[in-house]
């Protein structure tokens, strides 16, 4: 059998171009992966300049994605991401540009002011309608027209007045006009308006708190409870011995149980540097707090000649702060997110005063004698640091660390909830605006 050169040839060159598309097909798709990987890469870099508050940057990052995005999921998102980031950089005209193009890849995309700004989201679901309406209008395209001749033949002899109602009858009614593009605009702005008055520079709040020391008391309770202690016993041995001369004190025991509580309340002002978009602020606080420490139980003084004196005591400190605090608190999640955690890293000063009292009931026994010591007193800080071996500061530096949850509930009106340390511990609820 002969193969003639020239066929040989041919089948040969169909060979390679079959391999040669092949190889094309699979570099193909091997690049297509890996522009899908980029894409991503970008998306996920840019989501995190939004959640920062760095509209700029997470722009840049959307623009790259555009060049290289393929599959519609990921230019729905990019267009998306664009979009939301112009509007809060007030670059209207270019979030209008992006709202169409993200309709038009993804006509089905639902999002939700729970998420987004409310005005945001109107002006998004009227773009996106409209974009519908062009496409349902296109595809239904426009009316044949009918030559002058045919519609003659058509009508054929009919009666002028019959001819006037059918028409009047049968002609559509006009098409709506269209939104132009600088009403959108315009409607964005007033949006962005609005959306000031949801959250600006500045937050006033208000908040009532709930103190107290107890988780943290084991740090001072033994010493403040004896030198306490030993006030009310040598209150207790001077009232016996106005009584009874000579005495001399012998064994003491006391079983005080310590306790603490109190309350907080005050009015605060905050700054946010970024405005809308920010998410860290400075505080100033004006706050009048009630504390109060107690110490309740039995204790008993023995004299050397066998007598005692055994009573049940009340006693407490109570002071009423004053302070001014400062703060700085941070916010997490996006600016535009209803409910947002934060912390709160604070410190204030106030001036200490305040009163001891003391209360007790009981009896000095002596023999077969028994005899009733009722007494009370109250001295100042001042006066009692005088007494016992224990220095009550005349100036309180607060420390303040809380971690708390915001959640808003109407145009910039917010509820706050916090928990954590304010020299204790301590439990606070508010009410913030902010304009």
């Amino acid at each position: 059998m002969i193969i003639h050169p020239h066929r040989f040839s041919s089948r040969w060159h169909v060979f390679l171009c079959w391999l040669t598309l092949a190889a094309s097909i699979v570099f193909s798709d091997e690049m297509s992966q890996l522009k899908e990987q980029d894409a991503e890469t970008l998306l996920r870099q840019a989501e995190a300049y939004y959640q920062k508050g760095e509209y700029k940057l997470a722009v840049g990052c959307y623009l790259e994605a555009v060049a290289i995005a393929q599959n519609p999921l990921d230019l729905s998102l990019v267009y998306f991401g664009l979009a939301l980031n112009h509007f809060y950089l007030q670059d209207m005209a270019s979030s209008v540009k992006w709202m169409r193009k993200t309709s038009e890849v993804d006509p089905n995309k639902e999002i939700s002011d729970m998420f987004y700004p409310r005005n945001f989201v109107q002006l998004f679901k009227q773009i996106q309608k409209e974009v519908r309406e062009t496409r349902s209008v296109s595809k239904s395209g426009p009316e044949p027209i009918k030559k002058p001749d045919q519609e003659k033949i058509e009508e054929g002899a009919k009666p002028a007045k019959e001819k006037t109602e059918q028409t009047e009858r049968e002609e559509p009614p006009p098409p709506p006009l269209k939104q132009r593009p600088s009403e959108s605009i315009s409607k964005i702005e007033e949006a962005t308006a609005s959306e000031e008055e949801k959250g600006g520079h500045w937050e006033a709040s208000s908040h009532y708190s709930v103190w107290t020391i107890n988780l943290i008391k084991g740090l001072f309770e033994g010493s403040l409870t004896r030198e306490l202690g030993e006030e009310i016993q040598n209150k207790v041995v001077k009232k016996v011995g106005s009584l009874h001369a000579g005495l001399v004190k012998s064994t003491y025991a006391q079983n005080l149980a310590f306790g603490s509580g109190g309350s907080n309340y005050g009015l605060e002002v905050r700054y946010y540097s970024k405005g809308q978009s920010g998410t860290f602020s400075l505080g100033l606080s004006l706050e009048q707090t009630h504390i109060k420490f107690t110490l309740k139980g039995p204790v008993k003084q023995e004299f050397t000649n066998g007598s005692s004196a055994s009573v049940n005591t009340d006693a407490y400190l109570e002071t009423n702060p004053f302070s001014v605090n400062f703060s700085f608190r941070w916010e997490f999640g996006a600016a535009t997110s209803r409910v947002k955690p934060y912390f709160v890293l604070g410190f204030g000063f106030a001036s200490l005063s305040g009163t001891f009292y003391y209360s007790y009931t009981g009896s000095y026994q002596y023999g077969t004698l028994q005899e009733e010591i009722p007494d009370s007193d109250s001295k100042s800080f001042e006066e009692l640091s005088e007494d016992i071996n224990f220095n009550i500061p005349k100036m309180l530096v607060i420390l303040q660390l809380h971690f708390g949850i915001k959640v808003e509930i109407y145009k910039g009106l917010s509820l706050l909830g916090e928990a954590g340390i304010w020299d204790g511990f301590l439990l606070r609820a508010g009410v913030a605006y902010r304009f």
